[in-house]
């Protein structure tokens, strides 16, 4: 709020008299504070004098001496500011000591009706202290006033309910049944161990709500759930803790059931007559501003936020006997949930920056889904009710039910499920704990934090993909033999279990999986099924082809290199076990519509790969959709660009023209920045986006629109050097697989590849050299990484797979007019290296490093022509037409020397010169150096500067 929007609420105070309390005031920016303090001296001076009118902000205004202002503020908390000693002096503070909390719980008691106030107060309140003291610290937990009050509430409504009960059994109840819900796994018992030794003798079963408890039930069967005590009694506990609060948190890690346990109480509720509407929206996918709205400070006018046009929407009275919740599906910061406190706590009320105040009406309530609220202050933990949900509760086993159940085939089901109890469990412990064959190791290591129930999920998608109902080769699932399904179910626990594994856990999970399985083994590239091909170092090596019936390794699968000169060098890849791997997932992803990340280290073929499969779809029926993200990136720009790639439908339904589907890749998805609260918020629009469905429009309608036939691929590094973690919540929709770094014989056939089919049209003598010229820069590239590591002096010594193909794009743009022997293209080679690697030093010791080992290298291996590829000055440029390229075309060659360089620069100079604004250069041989090096990266990809910086 700015001084303008508050002197209008004063000036309304002074006209009517009225007192104004203004709650969380030092969340006012200290620059409109201090503006503040002078509108309330003015104010103050008026009523010491008397006055019935008086000049206040430009206006003169009417003036009721029984007016006053009222400020409450909790001191040190995050998003608060310090108040200006200016302010602080027009003000009689009051400080408010922790209230004796016994005394209150025995008044609130004795009014509900009970006749054992003082004692049951007294164990009230030690039970209270012992929580605080002896439980676990949570940033959800709250044992204070608000919290005793909820469950005073309660005690008396179940008083009222339950007159037979004695008045302690109540309490008991009262106290566990509304602290239960909160509580982590660990933490239940020591609280249920505190109520036995404070109501000793006392066990009172769960108060049941007949109705409600039946369509719960009902609500999980319909949606094929499998029922589960712990997930009822979760909506249950959501259900009472509702009854006394407006606002509750869902608080859990992601595969707990927290959208589970929501969506089911809304369709009971529904079932019971009582329709309930969701508003769901993810308040850390947009700005604050466009969250609340802004009043425009210069002409004053009012525009709307996302949040204060669903509440004023929801708000509006209704007939019918129907609920409607706004469900905050995203982070909880200090920033934008601190402006709901005044909402959440009694008061009930929204007021916002245009003095509008809207009042929570009876059958709206708030709530909010989050993963933990470590950034949320304790104003607003207390301020809500509490329910956690702990995936321990639910773990990987139901949804493995549900999936098993969906499927048609009984003898299918039979066979997976006995499958999946041979190999999931131990496979898990193995992964998640450290533990094989009842034996303690080292867990193994994952590219990215994954649960056990996000890797079943991702089991269920690839069998899925390779078993549909009805196969791709025709036959149904059901024909296929045990030993058959048992193959395919080992290949699909290699790209799900196995999928986010670094390299060296894949290699024990290949051992132990290999161990459980128990079959034969078979030392060839192909293998029957019943049997485990073991001439490869892995399992990994291998995919199960369901048509010819037989494990086949993928070195059988990968294509040829078939070079072709039109293509960018961007463009180029070559086909690997890794990218034919990575290929072929993709594809299956694609069929089945579900989203998937390649993660992997820098160099890793990520976006070639997943380019190179897009370029393959059939653009008859899809639509391609690259988006780049960098630190720069907001979630407006994300949707900007989705919605100018799709068309409207029906009213609130987006999409590709008809008959067609839309892929969109993300490249890079973890570089957004993250904010103070640690939230990306790119990130965040894109789960509400995956999760439902849809997004809000940023426009003036603001209204939900559902984006149909979309699907989504992403690719991003390791965090670390400027790409971040993501959130583990939307990592949880997609399918996780680890792009492995090729090993050192991948690189030579990559490159040696790449550089032979260059080299066609070349002498056979200069096409011989691609395979020493690959062994060597590879011999180079690993001496470079190993010697000259980057420190905090020099942190741009950073080398990856793309400076070696920077080196490769270099000799790619040779012709054989140019380099018709081998020591002229030797040349060029260490040209490229020295520019790749020697350009990025710093240090005279650093570059004679690596000049001593190019010297090394080609003495040894290239000593006919040592003498012409070691002379210097070493120019390579293609500015010898740059004058005159209509009528000769620019070629890159070697120029030989400083003098045919100078001459050449001399030239372009005088003709600059001529056109603009005279420079007096003077061309000594570093500057022509320099200037030949910044020419050559200025003139890679078509005059587009990739990844170059110049430091000095």
């Amino acid at each position: 709020m700015d001084f303008k929007a508050i002197g209008k609420i004063f000036s309304g105070l002074c006209q009517c008299g009225a007192w104004g309390c203004f709650d969380e005031f030092n969340r006012i920016d200290v620059s409109v504070l201090s503006v503040i303090s002078s509108q309330i001296k003015t104010i103050q001076n008026a009523l010491i004098m008397k006055l019935d009118r008086f000049q206040f902000e430009g206006t003169e205004i009417a003036m009721d001496g029984r007016m006053g202002i009222y400020i409450t503020m909790n001191p040190g908390y995050a998003g608060r500011t310090e108040l200006p000693e200016s302010v602080k002096a027009l003000f009689r503070p009051v400080v408010v000591i922790v209230p004796d909390l016994q005394q209150i719980c025995e008044i609130m008691l004795f009014s509900e009706g009970f006749e054992m106030a003082k004692v049951l107060a007294k164990k009230m309140t030690v039970l209270y202290k012992l929580a605080k003291e002896q439980l676990s610290k949570q940033h959800h937990y709250d044992f204070g006033l608000r919290a005793l009050k909820a469950v005073l509430v309660m005690a008396g409504e179940l008083k009222r309910g339950s007159a037979d009960l004695p008045e302690d059994t109540v309490l008991m109840r009262a106290l566990r049944d509304m602290n239960l819900p909160k509580f982590i796994f660990e933490d239940v018992p020591l609280f249920l161990g505190l109520i036995g030794d404070l109501f000793p003798g006392l066990d009172c079963p769960r108060v049941r709500y007949p109705k409600f408890n039946d369509a719960v039930e009902d609500a999980f069967t319909e949606h094929g759930f499998v029922m589960l005590p712990d997930q009822v009694d979760k909506v249950i506990q959501m259900y009472e803790t509702m009854l006394t609060r407006h606002t509750t948190m869902i608080v859990g890690p992601t595969g707990g059931g927290k959208s589970a346990v929501i969506d089911t109480l809304c369709r009971a509720q529904t079932k019971l007559s009582i329709p309930t509407k969701l508003y769901t929206m993810n308040p850390k996918a947009v700005t604050v501003v466009e969250l609340y709205g802004i009043l425009d400070p210069v002409t004053r006018d009012w525009t709307d936020g996302l949040l204060s046009n669903i509440f004023r929407e929801i708000n509006q009275p209704t007939e019918k006997k129907e609920k409607r919740y706004i469900l905050f599906d995203g982070d909880v910061d200090a920033l934008w949930v601190e402006n709901m406190n005044s909402v959440m706590d009694d008061n009930k009320l929204l007021t916002l920056a245009n003095g509008e105040r809207m009042r929570l009406q009876s059958h709206v309530a708030l709530l909010f889904e989050v993963a933990d609220l470590q950034y949320a202050s304790p104003a607003t933990v207390s301020r809500c009710g509490m329910v956690y949900v702990d995936p321990k509760n639910l773990k990987y086993e139901p949804f493995w039910r549900r999936w098993i159940n969906g499927r048609s085939v009984k003898s299918e089901q039979e066979a997976f499920d006995a499958f999946f109890n041979k190999y999931v469990p131990p496979l898990l412990e193995l992964i998640l704990e450290g533990v094989m064959a009842g034996k303690n190791v080292p867990k193994l290591k994952t590219i990215v934090p994954i649960s056990d129930l996000r890797m079943v999920t991702q089991l269920s998608v690839i069998l899925d993909a390779l078993i549909p109902d009805v196969g791709e080769s025709g036959q149904t699932a059901s024909t296929l033999g045990t030993d058959t399904m048992e193959a395919v179910f080992l290949s699909a626990l290699c790209f799900s279990l196995g999928g986010p594994l670094l390299e060296d856990g894949r290699v024990k999970f290949d051992e132990y999986l290999k161990q459980l399985a128990s079959l034969g083994s078979a030392n060839a590239d192909t293998a029957k099924p019943g049997e485990i091909p073991c001439s490869k170092a892995t399992l990994f090596d291998y995919f199960f082809d369901i048509e010819a019936n037989e494990w086949k390794a993928w070195s059988l699968a990968v294509e040829p290199y078939i070079h072709d000169p039109e293509r960018l060098f961007t463009e180029v890849l070559v086909p690997t076990v890794d990218t034919t791997r990575a290929t072929w997932l993709i594809e299956h992803m694609i069929r089945v519509r579900q989203p998937i990340v390649l993660v992997g280290e820098t160099g890793t073929s990520k976006t070639a790969t997943v380019q190179d499969v897009l370029r393959g779809v059939d653009r008859e029926s899809n639509l391609i959709l690259n988006i780049n993200f960098s630190s720069r990136t907001t979630s407006l720009d994300v949707q900007r660009n989705l919605e100018s790639n799709v068309e409207k439908r029906t009213k609130d339904s987006f999409g590709p023209p008809a008959g067609k589907k839309l892929l969109v890749f993300m490249d890079d998805m973890n570089m957004p920045v993250v904010d103070t609260y640690g939230t990306q918020q790119p990130i965040e629009l894109l789960k509400l986006l995956l999760e439902k469905g849809g997004m809000y429009d940023r426009g003036k309608d603001m209204q939900w629109r559902f984006f149909r036939d979309i699907s989504y691929l992403a690719a991003m590094g390791k965090a670390g050097g400027g790409r971040n973690e993501v959130n583990p919540r939307f990592l949880a929709l997609f399918a996780v697989f680890n792009m492995v770094f090729p090993e050192e014989d991948t690189l030579q056939h990559i490159y040696a590849t790449i550089l032979k089919g260059h080299l066609q049209t070349f002498k056979k003598e200069i096409q011989d050299l691609a395979t020493p010229i690959t062994k060597v820069t590879l011999e180079l590239y690993s001496t470079i990484v190993k010697e000259l590591p980057p420190t905090p002096s020099k942190f741009h010594y950073i080398f990856n797979l793309r400076d070696l193909s920077r080196v490769y794009y270099g000799l790619s743009l040779t012709l054989p007019e140019r380099y018709s022997d081998c020591q002229s293209f030797t040349r060029v080679w260490r040209n490229e290296c020295l520019r790749i690697f020697h350009d990025r030093l710093i240090s005279a010791e650093d570059k004679a490093l690596v000049q001593g080992h190019m010297n090394d290298l080609v003495t040894s291996n290239f000593r006919d022509t040592s003498d012409v590829v070691l002379r210097n000055p070493i120019l390579f440029g293609d500015y010898r037409a740059a004058l005159n390229p209509e009528t000769e075309p620019r070629v890159y060659e070697d120029l030989q020397d400083f003098d045919a360089s100078g001459a050449l620069f001399t030239e372009i100079l005088e003709e600059y010169n001529q056109t603009f604004n005279p420079m007096n250069i003077v061309l000594f041989e570093d500057a022509l150096d320099h200037a030949t090096r910044i020419h050559r990266v200025l003139r890679m990809v078509n005059g587009r500067l990739r990844g170059h910086t110049l430091i000095s």
